[in-house]
This record gives structure tokens, sequence and C-alpha cells, in this order.
């Protein structure tokens, strides 16, 4: 069943459509709150505390953008909150970008020969969370969406509640920042 008809079953009184629905988006759920937060246990409430929100808000659900989509910014607006209370200091993580980041300083770095071929994943994971935490909210969360969830501008921009060129925008400014923060630890600067 699409997600149309399944929100509108959910609507229509349906309890067993909404447990297709938790069914269907969960793992993505979770791993943006686990992205977020790095706690199974948090995970799991917070999960849990996802899908009792959109549940409640199911009604005002007007499909101006796809179902997994709203679930995604339900999801990280729930955490940021989640995480603002508890005062927790990392914000995000990027399994998975460290890729991108070295090919993207790979290629259009001057100093390409400065780069070590040898860097490892978990200290490249490293410096690239230290990096991020150089980086203001506002960027690192647009980056993150781009580069680590692959989200389309539109859906960031829908999820973080900006303009497209807004996101744009700042996913210049962040990979910018983000190449200036790191770039001299790559090439052996301290």
């Amino acid at each position: 069943m699409d997600d149309f008809s399944l929100v509108q079953n959910c609507i229509d009184g349906d309890t067993g459509a909404y447990r297709h629905i938790v069914d269907r988006y969960k793992d993505l759920v979770a791993r943006v709150i686990y992205s977020m937060v790095q706690s199974s246990t948090d995970v799991e409430d917070l999960t849990q505390e996802v899908f009792i929100k959109a549940y409640k808000s199911l009604p005002g659900f007007k499909f101006d953008s796809s179902l997994q989509t709203w679930l995604y910014r339900i999801a990280f607006n729930h955490t940021i909150d989640y995480m603002r209370k508890k005062k927790l200091v990392r914000i995000l993580s990027l399994d998975g970008i460290d890729e991108w980041l070295l090919g993207k300083l790979r290629g259009t770095s001057q100093h390409r020969e400065n780069i070590p071929d040898e860097i490892k994943r978990t200290e490249v994971k490293e410096l690239v969370d230290w990096g991020l935490s150089k980086l203001p909210n506002d960027l690192k969360s647009v980056l993150v969406l781009r580069e680590l969830e692959g989200m389309r501008y539109d859906e960031i921009a829908y999820a973080l509640e900006i303009s497209v060129p807004a996101v744009k925008s700042r996913l210049f400014r962040a990979r910018t920042e983000l190449k200036k923060i790191l770039t001299p630890a790559l090439r052996g600067d301290t």
C-alpha cells in the first residue's frame, strides 16, 4: 500500500495502517536519531516518541512533501529539542562522510601530495568530527543532510524550514568552512 493510502487509513481510524508506516520508516527514524545522539538507549526511546508525535500530527499532514521527509523532519526536530534539554555537546555524527571529504580535498587542494594516503578511517572520522564541532549548527546540519543522508535540496529546505537558496548557500559555506578547518590538519600543519 502506498503512503497516501496508509495515511488516509490512519486518519480514518485504522491503527493497523499506522503499524505499516512505523515498520516502513522505523529504520530511517532510528538512523537519523542515532547519527545525532550515538546512544542505543536514547534511540529506542526517541524513536517511539517521534512516532507518537507523528501519529498525533497525522491529520495535519498535507502531502506537501513525502511522508519520509515529513517523518525525517519530526525526528530531526524532536532530537534537537531533546539534545538541547540534555545539553549534549555533540550534535551530529558523520559516518560515511570521510570518503566524500577526502575526495573533495584531494580534488580541490593545491597541496594534493601533502595529504597522506595512509590516513585511516578512524583517524579521518575523528578529524571530521573535530572539524564539524567547529562549525555552527546551521551549517553542520545542512552538510549532514546533503552528504550523509543524500537528501535533495527541497527536502532539506522542508526539514529545516528554510528556503532552497538558503540550503544551497549554507551548504557552500559549510563545505568552504570545513575545508578551511581541515586542510591544515590533513597537510600535517598543527
